[in-house]
């Protein structure tokens, strides 16, 4: 059976997957909270590095030993950076990456926007970029969720996003994907990350365009049947089965 290992993004937690459990059976699946979010322990400082070395541990201490080939990490927005931070650092402990809507692009210009947003995250009011770039990036579906969703983003404690927020947005995620040795999923409803060049880069790495849908950075929220078929799609071609 396939492990799935479920990581949602900065401020959020895995109640947010609830809608693509009941399409996930025949799956071995575990929820993992981001250090410092949902009740989870802290980290002394929620670095990217830290924070994916925590989820490493987490993964290896609940999966690796119980499942031969390693987890498929499912990662939402900053959940999916952290996943392909892990399979860089670790080889062999994921066999396989899903990436939804998660902060990698590649294209130059793509890339030197977000780096530039790296700096907001150390000024004064950054709470306020994070609030803006939350209702921002939802996109048009289910306001009332939304606004349930920002507010467990800004009731996060600082010390638990604004590092992490700021190291994602810093990354140039190139090396780590042209390095990837496991196969993966990009599931694209918003980000300005462009499919073919993430393949280019690594063909191992192929895409879900999920725009049309109009579906904002929470797809597996608004959009959890497209999610699934992606998903399941992606598995049943991509690794093996039993």
């Amino acid at each position: 059976m396939t492990a799935l290992v479920l990581v949602p993004g900065i401020g959020c937690d895995t109640t947010q997957f609830g809608r693509l459990l009941p399409g996930l059976g025949g799956f071995d699946v575990h929820p993992l909270d981001l250090p410092g979010h949902h009740g989870t322990p802290a980290l002394p400082a929620a670095t990217l590095d830290a924070v994916a070395e925590r989820v490493a541990g987490q993964v290896a201490e609940q999966v690796a030993g119980r499942v031969p080939g390693g987890a498929v990490l499912v990662g939402h927005s900053t959940g999916g950076v952290v996943g392909l931070v892990v399979a860089a650092r670790h080889p062999g402990l994921l066999s396989g990456l899903v990436l939804l809507d998660a902060n990698l692009p590649v294209t130059p210009d793509a890339l030197a926007r977000k780096v530039a947003r790296s700096r907001e995250v150390l000024a004064p009011g950054w709470r306020e970029v994070l609030e803006d770039s939350m209702r921002t990036s939802w996109g048009p579906r289910e306001p009332e969720l939304r606004e349930e969703v920002v507010a467990g983003v800004l009731a996060t404690p600082g010390a638990a996003v604004r590092r992490l927020w700021h190291d994602v947005l810093a990354l140039d995620p190139a090396p780590l994907l042209a390095a990837l040795q496991v196969p993966a999923l990009y599931v694209r409803p918003s980000r300005e990350v462009d499919l073919a060049a993430l393949h280019a880069l690594n063909p191992r790495v192929r895409g879900a365009d999920l725009h049309a849908l109009a579906a904002g950075h929470w797809p597996h929220l608004t959009e959890p049947a497209a999610v699934l078929g992606a998903l399941r799609a992606f598995l049943d071609g991509a690794l093996p089965r039993g």
